[in-house]
């Protein structure tokens, strides 16, 4: 069986074939010559039209550099300038085309630049255009638009700030039975920042790009990216991280409630006595939480000015190495009596 594709030539072609087809030798020979010598000679007229000079107006990409001394440049300014140039046809179709087109340094630091309000300056093209000129291989410049640049400038800010590591957590980022084994350890745990005042100053961290991790059964060592923030510089772009993970057990207890905040005179009795408390808890850390267990509290303060039927249960101190903790009841009824 035949799969390979059928490819006609365009029904013109087939027309013109057959018409050639049907001339004579001598009149093929003579017809190819003539299309030969017609090809040659506009060949010959695009090259000496391309040697002339021509005025026109092409977009130019421009990139910024050397802003003042401690000053950085926020809000938007134009990365294309529109400019009429004089040059030669091939300079302007290579611009055209965009072959090797290397964008126009605008130096701000060497031109002098005229303020307006607080932190805006503008340059007016017309009086850089045969600096800018100096820039482009084979142009001269005529005009440029737009005719006024205007540079919103602002003090440059530095700060130091702590990393706030990311989990791209999911149902299976860590194996079953095996969860985050106390805080993310980050070398360093800080970067030095730099850019804008007015944003640096409202910065107090930086996140980590989310770690991807599936089926996590052991502690890994990663290197993590920095999330970029626009216009401002880090010190460094990634850290390591030290990812804790151990296998855990889920725990569950009878605890007794203790009151506080109780007059010597009174004794306060609740009601129930003991709640159930459930937690999961990662083996390694199983006998710390047996040897300093939870202990729920009611506060007699709650109704000292306003006696409530019922009080709400808190548990203090509750050690950050124990995870998903549940508790039934959550409030309870109460007894007062004087001792």
């Amino acid at each position: 069986m035949n799969n390979e594709p059928n490819i006609n030539p365009p029904p013109v072609l087939m027309r013109f074939l057959q018409k050639l087809a049907r001339l004579s030798f001598l009149q093929q020979r003579r017809f190819i010559t003539f299309l030969f010598f017609l090809f040659l000679s506009i060949t010959f007229w695009i090259i000496r039209s391309l040697g002339e000079e021509y005025e026109s107006g092409i977009n130019y990409p421009v990139r910024y550099m050397n802003f003042p001394e401690n000053k950085v440049l926020i809000g938007d300014v134009p990365y294309n300038l529109r400019l009429t140039v004089r040059a030669r046809g091939f300079a302007l179709l290579k611009s055209k085309l965009k072959l090797d087109l290397v964008p126009l340094r605008f130096n701000v630091n060497s031109f002098s630049l005229n303020k307006k309000g607080v932190d805006t300056f503008f340059v007016v093209t017309e009086t850089v255009k045969d600096v800018l000129s100096t820039e482009l291989k084979d142009m001269v410049i005529l005009d440029v638009f737009p005719d006024t640049l205007f540079f919103k400038l602002t003090g440059i800010s530095v700060k130091k700030v702590r990393i706030y590591p990311v989990l791209d957590l999911h149902d299976h980022f860590f194996q079953q039975q095996y969860m985050l084994n106390g805080n993310i350890e980050l070398m360093p745990d800080s970067i030095i920042i730099s850019g804008p005042a007015t944003l640096v100053d409202a910065i107090d961290h930086i996140s980590t790009k989310p770690a991807k991790y599936t089926n996590l059964s052991d502690t890994v060592v990663s290197e993590l990216e920095l999330s970029p923030l626009k216009m401002i510089t880090f010190s460094q772009q990634k850290i390591t991280a030290t990812i804790p993970v151990d296998r855990f057990t889920e725990d569950e207890n009878r605890l007794t409630i203790v009151p506080v905040n109780v007059p010597d005179s009174l004794n306060m009795i609740a009601i129930p006595g003991q709640i159930s408390v459930t937690y999961q808890v990662c083996l390694s850390n199983y006998n710390r939480i047996m040897n300093n267990p939870l202990t729920p509290r009611v506060d007699y303060n709650a109704i000292k000015n306003s006696p409530l039927p019922r009080l709400n249960i808190f548990l203090t101190d509750t050690p950050a190495y124990i995870n998903n903790l549940r508790f039934n009841p959550k409030v309870i009824e109460y007894l007062i009596t004087r001792k």
